[in-house]
């Protein structure tokens, strides 16, 4: 009987969590490839590549090289530009059928070429075929279409380093080698690293130094208008606070990458979710970055001295109360006189208490910046940006005992 109750009771927690409602409208719109009907900050980098391939509309192969780091936008960008080129081929009665090859899951030639030829046939063999028969029935494809082909391999470094740079050389040279029936291969490299240097002389030839477009790190500013998009595409209207979107950009922004601020975005979402409420709020926002990653740790608290801690402890209780993304220095000093009062210690002048914020922020566990729009006069700004308040302040109170 008692496990029969416990099975009944279990069923019940599932269907609960199954059935509760989410923050979250749209979570494909999350996902990394997922691909916005408007890419923002990237206008010029499509513009260079819609001037770079305008030769393929009249037949001519053409070869570009992406290249940046992490998060800026090179796999996004090159899906957004080959499916409009597709499409534009297409209003003018010519067939170019795109190909997108991960390379970190597809690193030698034979399994790149494989996926390529699943895109026009996805029953066609694994194993039994060289790679020069493979490249053979991928011609007979395209004659058969009369189709030129646009292939974009993904973390090209990961296939140069493997297999050397074979398999771009026989794609580049893919109509040189009959003078009958044209059917020109274009290519599109993508890497965080420099793919030019790890190809040989032969296929070298075939890319242009001009031909690459090297993508910056995102700025705060664009980061916040991609975490902004990304809040109106994928979240039910106004469950978003307002400072989150703040916050994950400026998390973000120390290293510019997109990808990072979508994942928080996301994660915080999911943390809301986990509450059962429905408004992600900047607490959240900590807790995804905490989940995501997390550099706090006991030894480097620690290393605070105790009025340190009582500072720290002040801006994680401020923020908590508050239920804001950030405190000014007024309002965490008052906090930190009313924390020294409760721990028996005499608060320290004002320009000790600077002094501790700097010590506190040079350890990594706070930002301070200067405040912006929406605020009188120009004051500093305390946030907590890789882990939640109330775990701050639990962590705190337990060396200040």
């Amino acid at each position: 009987m008692t496990d029969r109750i416990l099975q009944i009771s279990m069923s019940d927690i599932i269907e609960d969590e199954l059935s509760s409602p989410s923050v979250i409208k749209k979570i494909n719109m999350l996902d990394f490839d997922y691909v916005p009907e408007k890419l923002l900050h990237r206008d010029e980098q499509l513009r260079f590549l819609a001037q770079m391939f305008k030769t393929v509309l009249s037949g001519v192969a053409q070869n570009v090289v992406i290249k940046g780091p992490v998060g800026t936008g090179k796999t996004v960008i090159a899906k957004k530009f080959c499916r409009k080129l597709v499409q534009s081929a297409r209003g003018q009665g010519k067939i170019i059928e795109y190909v997108h090859i991960n390379c970190r899951k597809r690193s030698t030639d034979a399994m790149a070429l494989l996926g390529i030829l699943n895109h026009f046939d996805s029953r066609f063999p694994d194993r039994g075929f060289s790679v020069q028969e493979m490249l053979e029935v991928l011609r007979k494809q395209l004659q058969k279409r009369d189709a030129q082909l646009l292939v974009v391999l993904d973390e090209a470094d990961a296939l140069l380093k493997k297999d050397t740079s074979n398999l771009v050389y026989s794609l580049t040279r893919f109509s040189d080698e009959s003078s009958m029936d044209k059917t020109p291969i274009s290519l599109i490299l993508i890497s965080q690293k420099d793919v030019l240097s790890m190809m040989d002389s032969s296929s070298l030839s075939t890319f242009k130094r001009s031909n690459v477009l090297s993508l910056d790190k995102y700025t705060r500013d664009e980061l916040y208008g991609i975490v902004q998009q990304r809040v109106e595409l994928a979240f039910h209207y106004g469950v978003v606070h307002e400072d989150c979107v703040d916050l994950i950009a400026d998390i973000s922004s120390e290293w510019g990458d997109a990808r990072f601020a979508i994942e928080l975005l996301w994660k915080a979402g999911i943390a809301a979710d986990h509450n059962h409420v429905q408004m992600v709020t900047p607490e959240h926002v900590r807790a995804a970055k905490a989940e995501t990653y997390s550099v706090v740790t006991e030894s480097k608290l620690r290393n605070l001295e105790r009025h340190q801690l009582l500072t720290l402890q002040a801006i994680a209780k401020r923020l908590k109360i508050d239920g804001t993304a950030y405190v000014n220095t007024g309002d965490a000093e008052k906090t930190y006189a009313v924390m020294c009062e409760e721990h028996s210690e005499k608060a320290r002048t004002h320009t000790m208490f600077w002094n501790y914020l700097k010590a506190v922020e040079n350890a990594g566990f706070i930002n301070i910046k200067l405040s912006g729009k929406g605020h009188l006069g120009t004051t500093q700004l305390i946030s907590l940006p890789d882990i939640p308040a109330n775990v701050v302040q639990d962590k705190v109170e337990e060396l200040l005992q």
